[in-house]
């Protein structure tokens, strides 16, 4: 059975929830932990990290990770999403980045995303 995918998550930052929180503005310990503690729980904890479970457990049975993911999950890796170091594969969504809530944050946490993992390639 296939997990309905929500996001497709590409990135070369090794997740940290510190950085991650520190990044968006949010404090240890207040309520923007409490918000955005799940987010990273939802992103990078509770989703499936599909480089590492193709190399895995899959590369004997599939040539590509491109075809994999295609065919496992549904969903079509760009070039760019392969050349970067995770992939993570999300299936819920916390409501403060779920897109069928109005003024969602889910575009705030990919800029910062991006943004830690231009930072980590930097260093």
């Amino acid at each position: 059975m296939k997990d309905e995918v929500k996001l497709v998550l590409p990135t070369s930052w090794k997740p940290n929830l510190k950085d991650f929180l520190s990044a968006l503005g949010v404090t240890n310990g207040g309520l923007g932990e409490q918000l955005f503690g799940p987010v990273y729980d939802a992103l990078f904890l509770s989703s499936i990290e599909v480089k590492d479970e193709f190399h895995r457990y899959y590369s004997v049975e599939y040539a590509h990770l491109a075809d994999y993911v295609e065919i496992r999950y549904g969903e079509v890796l760009s070039e760019r999403d392969i050349d970067a170091d995770r992939i993570f594969i999300v299936t819920w969504l916390p409501q403060v980045i779920d897109k069928a809530y109005e003024d969602n944050k889910l575009d705030a946490v990919i800029e910062c995303i991006t943004k830690l993992g231009g930072e980590q390639s930097e260093a």
